[in-house]
């Protein structure tokens, strides 16, 4: 892979994250109700909460140069959403639902790893 393929492939993963990011954020914050139980938050402010984290990295994971340091935010930003919701479960249904919405999350967080990582390295000249 070529150092100009790769930094490509950072940006084409750090504009996919934000635009879900955005989307995800944008739809937990103003529908918490309803979506908050769909990843296993029943509270309304839990809901709103972790869409206004989202939010926070949508700038950086669209705008920022470099990205890479954003989509490492969001890894780490993703552990700590993971923790929050499956801690929050009140019951069977949230509780399952946590676990579910927290798998997903991890394998979005070991792309976003994954890419922050070929980001950070020092690119070479051939």
């Amino acid at each position: 892979m070529t150092d100009s393929h790769s930094g490509s492939s950072v940006q084409r993963i750090a504009t996919t994250a934000g635009l879900f990011t955005a989307v995800a954020g944008t739809a937990l914050l103003g529908t918490p109700e309803r979506l908050g139980p769909l990843i296993g938050l029943t509270g309304k402010r839990d809901a709103q909460l972790v869409g206004a984290l989202d939010l926070a990295l949508v700038p950086g994971l669209l705008f920022g140069r470099p990205r890479w340091p954003w989509l490492a935010a969001r890894a780490a930003s993703n552990l700590v959403t993971v923790g929050f919701v499956l801690r929050r479960g009140t019951d069977d249904r949230s509780r399952r639902n946590a676990r579910v919405f927290s798998a997903a999350l991890a394998l979005a967080t070991v792309t976003d790893l994954r890419a922050a990582y070929t980001g950070a390295r020092p690119t070479t000249a051939t």
